[in-house]
């Protein structure tokens, strides 16, 4: 099957949003609990997932499905690989924040991200780039800013433990972190207060796919802070990433790293 468009996962993915929602408004319902590497998982992410994986895999059989929450192998035979995060920013959910959404992204044969999604409930965004089109961002096509300049005005998207890997202290502007690593890659295109973004070392494919799928439609990127480009062959399998993330458009990313090294 040829996967030339996953328009219809939007209504999934809104459904599955909706209903973490709901549960979220009575957080006795969220047993929160914690996983082998640290992270918080609720039973919300494992519904949330459930649901996403019965639609995606009925619709589209021939493709592999990548999830947080379940252990699922990949078939590099098969041409396409969706990759599900069921709640990004679990943590900031289960404490009753706003800060977090559902993520869908979808892999090439070549393991490049080519379609994805990002929506947040609470906050009310749905960014939305199909194959081989520009994202949009409630249904508006986004467009990046003209001018891209690093001033003490200028926000920047990072992780909670970013400062465990990188000294910002010359970084002029101001630093922000709401929860959802997917949701600061996404920000920045719609909110010119936002420059980019910065992920702390050990993110997983869940994390960045959709984000990293919708930056690249409209001319930005995820890469390692040390340079090199993004490379799905080594996560595929769950694996963490071995440096820190950086995305936004390219010129931003050339001045940010030229802040840290000093």
């Amino acid at each position: 099957m040829n996967i030339s468009a996953i328009a219809e996962v939007v209504d999934w993915v809104q459904h599955a949003g909706s209903l973490a929602r709901e549960a979220q408004r009575d957080r006795s319902k969220i047993k929160r609990d914690y996983k082998s590497d640290g992270s918080v998982s609720t039973t919300i992410d494992l519904q949330v997932e459930d649901f996403l994986v019965e639609k995606i895999a009925a619709r589209f059989p021939t493709a592999n499905i990548i999830t947080e929450e379940t252990v699922r192998s990949y078939d590099p035979k098969k041409p396409h690989t969706f990759v599900i995060d069921p709640i990004d920013g679990t943590d900031t959910y289960s404490q009753g924040l706003p800060g977090w959404c559902v993520s869908v992204g979808l892999l090439d044969h070549n393991l490049q991200p080519i379609a994805g999604i990002v929506y947040s409930p609470r906050m009310e965004l749905l960014f939305f780039a199909d194959v081989g089109k520009q994202a949009i961002c409630n249904g508006i096509a986004i467009a990046p800013p003209a001018d891209m300049a690093i001033t003490r005005k200028s926000n920047l998207m990072v992780s909670s433990r970013i400062l465990r890997d990188v000294d910002l202290s010359r970084y002029p502007g101001k630093i922000r972190s709401i929860g959802s690593g997917a949701l600061h890659m996404c920000l920045p295109l719609v909110s010119p207060a936002i420059i980019g973004s910065l992920g702390q070392r050990g993110a997983y494919i869940w994390d960045i796919t959709g984000a990293h799928a919708i930056n690249r439609s409209i001319g930005y990127d995820l890469q390692y802070l040390n340079g090199k480009g993004m490379d799905y062959s080594q996560i595929i399998d769950g694996s963490p990433a071995g440096d820190v993330t950086i995305s936004g458009a390219p010129e931003f990313m050339t001045m940010m790293r030229e802040i840290i090294a000093g």
